[in-house]
């Protein structure tokens, strides 16, 4: 559509929302998170970052090293003052979350302004997404618990907003070059934060950054200004998991070798490609994505997709763009096939949801019935928010009491010096007690399916002076994910680990409940 053809914007556009509205959006939220944030970790791989941001280490790839280096220090900081370790990296979640909330209700608003929805009702029509969003159980999963999520998408947040704003401001002075190359160079700050944080932020800047140079047509010069600011900042993280594989810390990834080239393959997660190409969650996903996924998902992306072909006031570049970095991320969602997919549509489905109210005011109907069609959807978010927020404090009731259990089973173990082999993700809730409540410090915690990796198992071999394998092949890639070929490798280490050491073994199995000691073999074989 040309410019002359695109509806301008009314007066009340030239409105802003009260920056107070947009802080105390972030600010109650950030109260919310902290009261549903439990003194214990939960789930998933939340024992992990909790240990790892405690302790300085290195998490799974691609090591998150911007999350890890920045986190520390808050979590310090926060057990300085009395809060234990876990409510402490659980807070650095909660900041996260309010912080992306409170970019996402400006970027909602700024928006709406073009449409013209400005000042107080603007900032009550924003409000509407980043409620649908920030008490969503997907969501306040992330936002309470040791997750990367709520900082991915308080990133992904602040890239909309700055490209948005850029596109607002840049008229007004096309003319000037410093302008744009002190632009850029912020923007390619932004851009390699992103990417040291999460690597699915490439899929968002890529288009925020075409729209970008479409608009403000930056020199050479101001281009390579931003390239060489986002290569500082990308290259500063990746020396940190580079300086770890050198050195490790207490905590940190077991299969990342020294070396450049083990460096590599980490920060850019090789060992988890083979997940490419297939969508299979796990049943227990399947059902939070049906319930509190989906439903909010299709007409984010609807809205997203649509809003381009709209008669918007936004320009038609801004609304592909966004279009793009909403829908990009959410197609490479549906082809990675991890076990746990729900945290990764968090930001294409916020990015839609921020759209949708500035899509929908771009329509003479709806704009027509705004106020009636705002009020049904904040009496139904009032009444989703009711039971949301329950299941929230049942959440954390219930992590409260699987840590209690959990805990109670590690204290329990028989054995000073030895092994102790869990094949769950949980595993690290062990290593947790042990680095950071000082328990059982001559145990060796062993997660049996990690030491499929060839890496794993060799620096397993040189720690400890063995091959759990006894030299035997680790199942094929392509069965590697099967829970038969799992269950059967977990019980080749423990007897491969059993037979090579003196020390003991111990399987430690919640699910029975029990703590089974392997028998050493007799005559040199394993029964």
């Amino acid at each position: 559509m040309s410019r002359a053809g695109r509806r301008p914007p009314s007066r009340a556009a030239a409105v802003p929302v009260p920056a107070w509205v947009t802080s105390a959006v972030g600010g109650a939220f950030l109260l919310v998170y902290l009261a549903l944030a439990p003194p214990v970790s939960g789930g998933g791989d939340t024992s992990e970052f909790t240990t790892v941001l405690a302790t300085l280490g290195l998490a799974h790839p691609t090591g998150y090293p911007a999350y890890t280096l920045l986190g520390h220090g808050f979590v310090r900081l926060l057990h300085a003052c009395g809060a234990g370790w876990a409510w402490a990296a659980n807070a650095w979640s909660a900041l996260g979350a309010a912080l992306a909330l409170a970019l996402w209700h400006a970027f909602a608003a700024r928006l709406l302004r073009r449409e013209g929805l400005g000042g107080i009702q603007g900032a009550l029509l924003a409000l509407l997404p980043v409620v649908a969003l920030g008490l969503d159980p997907a969501w306040t999963s992330e936002a309470t618990l040791a997750e990367v999520t709520s900082w991915h998408l308080a990133w992904v947040a602040g890239a909309c907003l700055y490209t948005v704003a850029t596109l607002d401001g840049h008229p007004a002075r096309g003319a000037d070059g410093r302008w744009v190359a002190r632009r850029w160079l912020a923007w390619g700050a932004l851009a390699g934060l992103g990417v040291a944080h999460h690597a699915t932020s490439v899929l968002v800047a890529i288009p925020l950054t075409v729209v970008l140079g479409a608009a403000t047509r930056p020199r050479l010069a101001a281009v390579l200004g931003g390239i060489v600011a986002g290569a500082l900042v990308v290259l500063a993280a990746w020396s940190y998991v580079f300086e770890r594989s050198l050195h490790p810390a207490a905590v940190q990834w077991g299969s990342l070798g020294p070396g450049v080239r083990e460096t590599w393959n980490h920060v850019t997660a090789a060992g988890y490609r083979h997940f490419l190409g297939g969508f299979h969650p796990s049943p227990d996903q399947r059902e939070l994505l049906r319930a509190h996924v989906y439903p909010w998902l299709a007409p984010a992306l609807a809205a997203a997709a649509l809003w381009p072909a709209a008669r918007a006031a936004a320009p038609r570049g801004m609304r592909l763009a966004l279009a793009a970095a909403a829908l990009l991320p959410a197609a490479y969602v549906f082809s990675y096939g991890v076990a746990d997919p729900a945290s990764y549509f968090l930001a294409p489905l916020a990015l839609g949801l921020s759209v949708l109210p500035a899509a929908l005011g771009a329509l003479g109907p709806v704009r027509r019935w705004a106020r009636p069609l705002a009020a049904a959807a904040a009496l139904g978010l009032a009444v989703a928010a009711w039971s949301w927020t329950g299941a929230a404090i049942e959440r954390r009731r219930a992590f409260i009491g699987l840590d209690g259990f959990l805990h109670s089973m590690w204290r329990a173990v028989p054995i000073q010096r030895g092994y102790v082999l869990w094949d769950e993700d949980l595993s690290y809730r062990l290593v947790q007690y042990q680095q950071l409540d000082h328990e059982h410090p001559g145990l060796i915690v062993v997660r049996p399916r990690l030491l499929m990796d060839a890496g794993a198992r060799a620096l397993f071999a040189a720690r400890h002076g063995f091959d759990p394998l006894g030299g035997a092949a680790p199942p094929a890639d392509a069965d590697a994910d099967s829970p038969a070929t799992i269950e059967r490798f977990a019980r080749q280490i423990g007897d491969g680990i059993n037979l090579a050491s003196p020390d003991s073994v111990i399987l430690f199995l919640p699910r029975e409940p029990a703590l089974r000691l392997l028998t050493k073999p007799a005559h040199g074989s394993v029964r």
